[in-house]
């Protein structure tokens, strides 16, 4: 058995390392997060975090339900689960104690997730028409146009490259998305740019001075940057827009890197399109999501055919 002691050392750091390559670093950042959670829990508690008893996995269940969403306690229990495999020990989230602590805590909350506000094609415009003219706000405005014409998470839209693009002869493009989170193994998608947002993609693309590599990177103080944009500043930067566009504060905070991606379905579906044509252009293997994104435009369009 592993002491406190040692877990605190690096021993599960080290394990979660040799995941390098297999996981995406996404994964490797929350395994390496919430453990250590656990790892302090267990040590303020005087209880061993490696292994873990199911008692001790139950009773830090009970206490973090109350403070997290229910994926956080999954996600939670996933990395737990991950480090006792790592050290090839019983899994104690397997134990029915902890079982029932687990249905115990989703059954106390509702299950509905707070959904990203839909960038719809009028939304989408608006904060496209609010991005200056400086080198920020033609990126800014490349970033929101592609994002919805493509569906890209906010991850994929980070990740693209100018060497994923390819040209076609009406002037709109083919971006390669390699990868994505339900795509470990890089099989990729392609999603199609509109003549008018590649145009504003060349814009960027020119008066950043930039031929190869990272598509989309930061800007300070007037001058662009080597590096990718990180993921999570593209909600930043769509939240900005929509505040200088004149968007009320309620719409603006439920503005998230999602947006263009659910605005994008939202569109399609109001448009008359099929959900598997919109889950073969997104990238989406449940159509339970996809239906929680489209759910009210379709109740729209029956509450009109009930007319």
């Amino acid at each position: 058995m592993l002491s406190n002691k040692e877990t605190n050392g690096s021993s599960w750091r080290e394990a979660i390392n040799r995941l390098e390559g297999a996981y995406s670093d996404q994964t490797l950042r929350s395994y390496r997060s919430d453990f250590a959670i656990f790892d302090s829990w267990c040590i303020a508690n005087n209880l061993c975090s490696l292994p873990a008893s199911p008692s001790a996995l139950a009773a830090f269940i009970a206490a973090q339900a109350p403070e997290l969403a229910a994926n956080t306690l999954r996600r939670r229990l996933a990395g737990i689960r991950k480090v006792h495999r790592l050290f090839h020990l019983q899994n104690p989230a397997e134990d029915e104690d902890v079982q029932i602590a687990m249905r115990r805590a989703l059954r106390s909350r509702t299950r509905r997730p707070r959904q990203a506000l839909g960038l719809t094609k009028e939304l989408r415009d608006q904060l496209a028409a609010a991005c200056s003219t400086d080198l920020a706000g033609l990126r800014d405005r490349a970033l929101i146009v592609v994002g919805y014409d493509t569906m890209c998470r906010r991850s994929e839209l980070a990740a693209l490259r100018v060497e994923d693009l390819t040209s076609l002869d009406d002037g709109s493009m083919l971006a390669l998305i390699r990868r994505a989170k339900n795509d470990p193994f890089g099989d990729g998608r392609d999603g199609l740019v509109s003549v008018v947002s590649a145009e504003a993609l060349k814009a960027w693309l020119e008066a950043a001075n930039i031929s190869d590599g990272w598509l989309f990177r930061r800007v300070n103080s007037g001058r662009v940057g080597a590096e990718a944009l990180h993921p999570h500043s593209i909600g930043r930067i769509l939240k900005q827009r929509a505040l200088a566009g004149g968007l009320p504060a309620e719409i603006v905070s439920r503005i998230s890197g999602h947006s263009m991606r659910v605005g994008a379905a939202q569109d399609m579906v109001a448009n008359g399109a099929d959900i598997l044509p919109i889950m073969r252009s997104g990238g989406w293997k449940s159509i339970n999501v996809v239906a929680r994104y489209v759910q009210n435009v379709e109740l729209t369009r029956l509450a009109g055919w009930r007319r």
